[in-house]
């Protein structure tokens, strides 16, 4: 009896520990990493959280106990984070119109041009995707030309559709940054460039019908981790000596590093927006889970469409981690999203997100 409860002491103890953490996750996105970047970090467990009081929900409802209020409030507290990571299938009309708009993100991974590629250069197998998904509106990020193999030339004639390219480094024989592309007519198309920084965000004013859009393409700041700080984070043994210490504090600095550029870009994003006259879309590869500082920034105003019309749990990038949907498509309320996907194809180290909008009729 007393080794009882003392069990059901410590379940309480560590039930409520758990429930405590996750609410914290949801106050870390309102934290501006240039001021409290581990803020940032924190914001990375959520899914751990998550499961751990999903479990405790269950444990205490299977034994009837009141206990179980404990975690249904934590979770609760934060459904609209809850519904950014799982969406049921249910309640809601995706129903397709013939005027709609179909839309693609994909980060190319430079189609697999550079010279240290495992795989076949990606080009033909990415455009042939392209040109076969009939889209209006396509945004690329790690967009790549390089002379001999592939030029903006090549992409238009693969694709059938005229590119918007912008460069973030150019060299004599390789170029390097985003597309668009787009089937609709382009009135202009413009940059906002990120300081000391290999990432950006172009943007592009496409004309529907009697409507303009401005459609963004965006590539926020990546983590760059390298081989062996996957190796440290998937190693099993963590001892506190100085080759771990520094491991550590390499890692830290990556993180923190990362954390921080891209609070300084989605702000200088949000701010170019302000003065936007149009109905706004933001694709683009995030490097940041639904529980970040930049995710809820965008989010403020903006409507994610995997919670409007997706379905299921979708992680977007193909790797170890981040194993989060990092890649978005954000629309604006003139929108309403009809359709949804992540297709698993295996082009790059990232999976295409595809929607189908529809402008709102006044």
């Amino acid at each position: 009896m007393l080794i009882g409860r003392i069990i059901h002491r410590t379940l309480l103890v560590i039930n409520s520990m758990a429930a405590i953490g996750l609410v914290l996750t949801y106050a870390s996105v309102f934290v501006n990493p240039e001021n409290f970047w581990l803020a940032a970090l924190y914001g990375l467990f959520y899914p751990f959280l998550l499961i751990i009081n999903l479990i405790f929900l269950f444990y205490w409802i299977f034994r009837w106990k009141r206990a179980v209020l404990i975690s249904a409030a934590a979770i609760l507290l934060g459904v609209n984070h809850f519904n950014a990571f799982i969406q049921l299938p249910f309640g809601r009309d995706t129903s397709k119109k013939s005027n709609g708009l179909r839309i693609v993100s994909y980060n190319v991974n430079l189609f697999r041009l550079y010279p240290w590629a495992k795989s076949a250069p990606s080009f033909q197998s990415i455009l042939g995707y392209i040109r076969q998904g009939n889209f209006d509106i396509v945004c690329l990020q790690e967009y790549y030309v390089k002379a001999g193999k592939l030029s903006n030339e090549d992409v238009e004639k693969l694709t059938g559709m005229p590119v918007y390219s912008s460069f973030i480094l150019q060299r004599p024989s390789s170029a390097y940054g985003l597309a668009i592309l787009s089937r609709l007519p382009v009135l202009r198309t413009g940059e906002i460039s990120f300081p000391n920084s290999f990432n950006s965000c172009m943007y592009a004013d496409v004309v529907k019908g009697t409507d303009t859009i401005r459609v963004y393409n965006l590539h926020l700041q990546s983590t760059r981790l390298k081989e062996r700080n996957f190796n440290f984070l998937m190693g099993n043994e963590f001892k506190l000596d100085s080759k771990n210490y520094d491991e550590i504090k390499d890692l830290a600095t990556r993180l923190g590093h990362a954390f921080t550029k891209r609070a300084r870009q989605v702000n200088l994003v949000v701010e170019h927006m302000r003065s936007c006259p149009y109905p706004i879309v933001i694709c683009g590869d995030f490097n940041d889970s639904p529980v970040s500082y930049t995710y809820h920034k965008l989010t403020r105003k903006l409507h994610d469409t995997y919670k409007d019309a997706g379905t299921g749990i979708v992680l977007t990038y193909n790797g170890i981690w981040p194993s989060y949907r990092i890649d978005y498509v954000l629309r604006s309320s003139h929108f309403k999203t009809t359709g949804y996907q992540s297709p698993h194809v295996t082009f790059s180290d990232h999976y295409p997100v595809e929607v189908e909008l529809e402008l709102n009729q006044n």
